[in-house]
């Protein structure tokens, strides 16, 4: 309507008045004078015509038929849309950004935290299986909720029809004591026995399938959640006031309901797996099935601290079952492996060596299979071999020590620790920096230096090393760096080592590049006697003879006659690492090894407290019992030292045998 309104107005400015006809006037009058010339402006609304050429200027042989017009098969939608009108004014310089169809995803609050600090909105520091502020807060602890996974509905009806096929765990007779004890193993005692996440335990995703197939599994799982739950706690308490029908007594009954059914079905399959086909299905749940019972032995010989040994037992039955009979499933045989070789290395630090007392680890050892993935420490990556060849040279020099052998260390036992010395230096972890168990394989690179340095320096009176001795370990020490260099450690610790001079002048120290993880460069090699102090006295023997008859007071701290300040040092730094630990960490059960190691060398006072607080702390995350037995050895230990007594103080196995304290550290 606007566009006939300027016609008409422009109409009446001109004052021209067209024809109706006015195409054919305009046609006729440009065929009537070709070299007419137009000069259109851009507000005309008229086009110009084309003008056709003559009759005789026209060849019909270069005339070409025009191409077809493409026809589009599917009409784009965008095509048939009109176009955008464009805003009015200088387009932006920054244009801003479309509007997100989506709406705005606020962040909620947390909601892995435990029952209890959630209802008491307090920050949860969601330590397993009982939270740390409500144990210090003296609040009972409700648990953390089951974690919902995610299954689609067909994995869930396969689940079923599995579950049904096979027997699953809705298929047994479960009592409330029963559930009471699954609920425990599921929720709790299967997170706090692995250190890996939820996403692969293997204690549940290896065990419960074969359990679900065989009841003297389950029954040895319920035996064991049993043995672990302590009612004494508030967790246990919380369980007994939810759950009022049932009792103490009635907990106790049924867990060694469940521990004889185990035993019978375990002794049942052994008689059946004689002459059995192995081609039989059967077989191999069986089979399965009797190393799943007996990590479940083992374990409740650890949950109850059991200090008779009898983990050995356990131990020993599967050296000889996986001799000639491996299991076929090759995740299972690689955890089983590792876990059974990770617990024989451990009962060497505190074996006694005996003769009705076999020894079960071997320097020598090597995996049948290779261990993927691995989820311990020492066993896949070999430290541990060198554990076992220290603890070889320490029953040598204890041999030595009550023969009375001069010099006690001889020529060999020397030679063989510079080459342990040197490989524990080019020992290198395989974990990635952001893991946990990174930090740990550091601690347990200190642990084992420390554990060869106190072994092969006893503190027995000994002859002065000879000249070939302080020579070879010189050059020994020379293929992994200058003798008696500063420690460092690596760039990632949770400390950093204070610089130590060299012990003599005359030793000059080359800068060494740090490496990822480097234990403190120290050179396993012959000390020099201690300066003699003339500014005291008295000896630190005499002192504590002084101390036994109420003369003098104790010194705050005592060491060794021949002590080396890079011991203090080296437990300085794995004590700093200890305490990076949160008490929720994982990788807390792989702390009891460093700690009775470390322990054992913590000669002040102060570092003996740190040591007590990494045990109570170990023991409150797994709540394992053989951690306390570990503490008692410790407390006898320490109490020795502040006695003078350093030779029971560097044999410690023979101290824990007289204390009738023959458990696993681990």
């Amino acid at each position: 309507m606007s566009h006939s309104a300027s016609s008409s107005s422009t109409t009446d400015l001109w004052g021209i008045d067209f024809p109706e006809n006015s195409d054919d006037v305009h046609v006729t009058h440009v065929l009537a004078d070709p070299d007419a010339h137009f000069d259109f402006g851009s507000d005309d609304g008229l086009a110009v015509p084309k003008v056709e050429p003559m009759e005789e200027d026209v060849r019909l042989d270069e005339i070409k038929e025009a191409p077809p017009t493409p026809v589009p098969s599917n009409t784009s939608p965008t095509m048939t849309q009109p176009k955008p009108k464009r805003p009015r004014g200088r387009p932006r310089k920054h244009p801003l950004a479309p509007a997100s169809a989506s709406n705005k995803i606020t962040k909620g609050r947390s909601k892995t935290g435990c029952l209890t600090c959630r209802k008491r909105k307090k920050k949860c520091d969601e330590a397993k299986p009982r939270c740390m502020n409500c144990e210090k807060n003296a609040v009972v602890c409700e648990g953390y909720p089951e974690k919902q996974i995610w299954r689609s509905g067909k994995d869930r009806l396969a689940e079923g029809a599995y579950a049904d096929a096979s027997g699953g765990v809705t298929t047994y007779d479960f009592n409330a004591e029963d559930m009471i004890f699954w609920k425990h193993y599921h929720a709790h005692l299967s997170t706090v026995l692995t250190v890996e996440g939820e996403h692969k335990n293997a204690f549940k995703d290896l065990l419960i399938p074969i359990a679900t197939k065989h009841r003297g599994l389950m029954h040895s799982i319920l035996a064991l959640a049993s043995k672990h739950l302590d009612f004494e706690t508030p967790y246990g308490l919380k369980i007994l006031k939810d759950n009022p029908n049932t009792t103490l007594e009635a907990l106790r009954q049924r867990s060694d309901y469940h521990h004889e059914k185990a035993m019978e079905k375990f002794y049942e399959d052994i008689a059946r797996s004689q002459g059995a086909n192995r081609d039989d299905p059967e077989y191999s749940t069986i089979l399965s099935a009797r190393y799943g019972q007996m990590i479940c032995l083992l374990l409740e010989a650890l949950a109850e601290g059991n200090p008779r040994g009898e983990h050995r037992v356990h131990l020993g039955g599967y050296q000889r079952l996986i001799q000639h009979s491996p299991p076929e499933d090759p995740a299972f045989l690689s955890f089983i492996m590792e876990f059974f070789q990770y617990h024989i290395f451990a009962d060497e630090l505190i074996r006694f060596p005996q003769p009705l007392t076999p020894r079960l680890a071997s320097a020598d050892w090597a995996p049948i299979t290779s261990i993927h993935p691995p989820r311990l420490l020492g066993v896949a990556d070999g430290l541990f071999n060198y554990l076992c060849q220290i603890t070889s040279l320490r029953d040598t020099i204890r041999s030595n020590m009550a023969a009375g052998v001069d010099p006690v260390v001889d020529y060999t036992s020397l030679y063989r620790a510079a080459e342990i010395d040197a490989a524990i230096r080019d020992w290198q972890p395989c974990w990635p920096p952001g893991d946990s168990r990174d930090r740990v394989s550091l601690l347990y690179k200190q642990m084992m230096w420390v554990y060869l340095f106190r072994t092969i320096y006893p503190p027995s009176p000994m002859s002065p090393p000879s000249s070939a001795n302080v020579s070879l370990f010189h050059g020994s020490a020379a293929g992994s760096g200058a003798a008696h260099t500063p420690p460092t450690s690596g760039h990632n610790s949770s400390c950093s080592s204070p610089s130590m001079r060299p012990r003599t002048s005359a030793s000059t120290v080359h800068p060494q590049p740090v490496r990822r993880h480097t234990i403190a460069n120290y050179s396993i090699s012959p000390l020099p006697p201690p300066p003699a102090r003339h500014h005291q006295h008295t000896s630190s023997l005499d002192s504590t003879r002084q101390y036994q008859h109420g003369t003098t007071s104790p010194p705050p701290s005592r060491h060794p006659p021949n002590h080396d300040p890079r011991i203090t040092l080296a437990v300085e730094e794995s004590l700093s690492i200890l305490d990076s630990f949160k008490p929720s960490d994982p990788s807390q059960k792989l702390l009891l090894i460093p700690c009775l190691v470390i322990g054992t060398a913590c000669f002040s006072p102060t570092q003996q407290d740190r040591i007590r607080a990494a045990v109570k702390t170990v023991k409150g995350y797994t709540g394992l019992r053989n951690s306390e037995r570990v503490y008692e050895l410790l407390e006898e230990v320490w109490g020795c030292m502040a006695r003078g007594e350093w030779g029971r103080v560097w044999d410690w196995q023979d101290l824990a045998k007289s204390m009738g304290c023959d458990v696993l550290c681990c």
